[in-house]
Order: C-alpha cells, then structure tokens, then sequence
C-alpha cells in the first residue's frame, strides 16, 4: 500500500470551459486540486498523487473535472509503470512528421493500436514502449524505412500475380523441365 506523488503541470491553454450543470461559460473559474487515487490490486495496488484543475462555477457553485484531469491521471499511471505517456507517443510520431497512417505502416504497429495508445484508451506494453523510444530516435527511423522499402522491393520481384501464390524462380522451371518433380498434381476424385 504505497503512496506516490506525480508532479505533472496542468496546461495553461486559455479556453471557455462550460459549466456541466448550468451551461455557464463566463463564470468557471480553476484552480488546483490534489487527488489521490488508487492503481492496481491486491498487493501490488498503489496510491498516485497528482494535481487536478478543478473546475468551480461561480453561478451554480458546480464543481467539475473534465478531459484535463484524465488526461494527467492516465500520465501518472503512465510515470509510474516507467513508460511514454500519450503525449509523449504523438510527439515521436510528429517529429518525424508522419500521419498516424504512414507512421504505422513504416513501423508494423497497428493504426487502431496506436490510435488507443494516443488517446489514453490502453497503455503499450513495455515491449512496445522500449520499441517506441527506440523510434524516438531519427537514425533508427531512417534504418526501419529503408528496411521497409527494401522489403517491398524484393517481395514485388517473387510475387508477380498480386501475392497470392509464390512464383516459382528460374532454377524451378528448368528442374520441372528437365524432369526433376519433387511432386506431381492428382485430379481429386
């Protein structure tokens, strides 16, 4: 039963904030809000600390959290298991400047799968996340897309009929020539 602190700055952006219970935008006030809330179970279950913005109406006296709060508890979790919050995943794939898209089919990641990781929706596995770092570096990217374009070179040159079978190289051809089956076809009775 272990408490954790998380430091993360709530974002400063200037933005209406519309009140859930009245629909009030002109008088939400924020102001900081220390939460504490437990992650996992049993034994290995901890309490993360993180600071909210708590949202406070000033015609109805609502208290509200919104998308914000989520947003830095899901980035607490995130501190605490070692790995890149969402945040941090879109940053890599931006600095690279690829659309979600391109970004995973260069690197044989699932567009729905990362589109759940950037969203807060699940959290990689430390696998995927060790991966995802080694992304973050520009050399490691240029080396995963010229593997990938060699890749399609060389598959395109053996599939010659859209991917479905295998053709057969020129040393298969002259040995089915010269005689030398290694099977034979049967009609099905």
């Amino acid at each position: 039963m272990e408490s954790r602190a998380s430091t993360t700055l709530m974002s400063t952006e200037s933005r209406d904030y519309v009140c859930p219970q009245c629909g009030e935008t002109s008088t939400v006030t924020t102001s900081p809000y220390l939460h504490t809330f437990r992650y996992g179970s049993g034994e290995s279950a901890v309490d993360l600390t993180v600071e909210l913005p708590l949202r406070r109406c000033g015609a109805c006296e609502f208290e509200f959290l919104d998308d914000e709060a989520e947003r830095l508890e899901h980035e607490a979790i995130c501190r605490h298991l070692g790995v890149l919050s969402p945040t941090e995943i879109e940053k890599i794939r931006k600095s690279h400047g690829m659309s979600r898209a391109t970004f995973a089919q260069v690197t044989g990641l699932g567009e729905a799968t990362l589109n759940r990781w950037a969203n807060g929706v699940k959290i990689q596995t430390l696998a995927n996340d060790r991966y995802l770092r080694l992304l973050a570096l520009p050399l490691n990217m240029q080396r995963l897309k010229r593997f990938g374009s060699s890749a399609q070179t060389s598959s395109s040159s053996v599939n010659h009929n859209g991917g479905k079978f295998q053709a057969l190289n020129e040393s298969d051809i002259v040995r089915h020539q010269q005689g030398q089956r290694s099977f034979s076809l049967r009609k099905a009775a």
